[in-house]
């Protein structure tokens, strides 16, 4: 009989979280899952904690490889998964004891290719719940939820049939937006999306040395204005090319916007034409989010540099930039 759920844990350098993450895994009140742990190239402790569990747990599986980022790390996990379906957890997050039950019942109860899962933000002193919108989705009507803020981007938050991967590409090397890229290539190939509403099941931890909150650098920028236009070349050729465009076109306001947040000055009045020209194709979108707080900004610079830095001072000087 095949596994139901192959649980893929990309691990690099987070020994001091890692054990919390392989207990959440293996304590799952569904057992019938595969746990594939990809080191991916750690220097830190994390291989002797995994080769630990590994020996008291038959279905961890091990794979050892050079460090080639998070996207590759996964991928090669899902490369050697047998489940019916996937379910992501980064090394330094958790699961709830019953998150793999729920939503593979979830999954089959509908017939679902994708399950949508609540989730905890976990900041080192608060933490918030995520509030994906409740609903039955195609894969038009999810991406653009996820294009207009509605959902979330992260694919550790959907539990996904394997079978979606026939088709997909990972770009090696794309160190910011990979979720991004790969959650759309995903929802192309789904028919039908469903969002579970329960308590929040899986644990999102963000450290102050997480990845996340890492210094903002030339390689981060060129990634975020990259992975919408990987989104835009991947759908060109697809049925749903026409019908997702204004969602694509959101998504490289929202890069744009991403950008200025993090004080990217030196190239804004290129990226506020661009803005111009997205808003004079689908007027509107800069009132939708995440552009219409920056809107003012980007008509400042898309008139002139000069306008445009008298502005960003403002922007800065009333913290409407974080």
């Amino acid at each position: 009989m095949a596994t139901k759920v192959s649980v893929v844990i990309p691990v690099y350098n987070v020994g001091k979280q890692l054990e919390t993450c392989l207990q959440s895994v293996i304590g799952q009140t569904f057992p019938d899952i595969e746990i594939i742990v990809v080191n991916d190239g750690s220097t830190d402790n994390s291989p002797e904690i995994i080769a630990r569990f590994a020996r008291h747990d038959s279905r961890i599986v091990v794979i050892d490889k050079p460090n080639e980022g998070v996207a590759w790390a996964r991928q090669c996990g899902v490369n050697a998964a047998h489940g019916e379906y996937i379910q992501y957890l980064d090394g330094d997050d958790y699961l709830e004891p019953d998150a793999i039950e729920r939503l593979y019942r979830k999954a089959t109860d509908e017939q679902a290719d994708m399950v949508v899962l609540p989730f905890w933000i976990e900041y080192e002193s608060r933490r918030k719940a995520s509030n994906p919108t409740p609903g039955t989705y195609d894969s038009v009507s999810f991406f653009y939820s996820l294009a207009f803020c509605r959902n979330y981007w992260a694919v550790w938050s959907f539990l996904h049939r394997r079978s979606l991967y026939t088709q997909v590409h990972v770009e090696k090397g794309l160190s910011y937006g990979e979720d991004a890229y790969l959650a759309a290539q995903l929802t192309c190939f789904a028919h039908k999306i469903v969002v579970l509403e329960s308590h929040p099941l899986l644990h999102y931890v963000i450290r102050n040395d997480s990845a996340t909150l890492s210094r903002f650098s030339e390689k981060k920028a060129r990634d975020i204005e990259r992975y919408p236009q990987l989104q835009r070349q991947f759908y060109q050729d697809k049925p749903t090319y026409r019908q997702v465009e204004k969602a694509l076109a959101n998504v490289e306001l929202g890069a744009i916007v991403l950008l200025l947040s993090k004080r990217w000055f030196s190239e804004a009045r290129r990226l506020a034409l661009r803005a111009m020209a997205i808003e004079k194709q689908f007027p509107g979108l800069l009132q939708q989010r995440p552009a219409r707080h920056y809107r003012k900004l980007l008509k400042a610079y898309a008139h002139s540099e000069r306008l445009g830095k008298l502005m960003a001072r403002y922007y800065l000087l009333t913290r409407k930039i974080k």
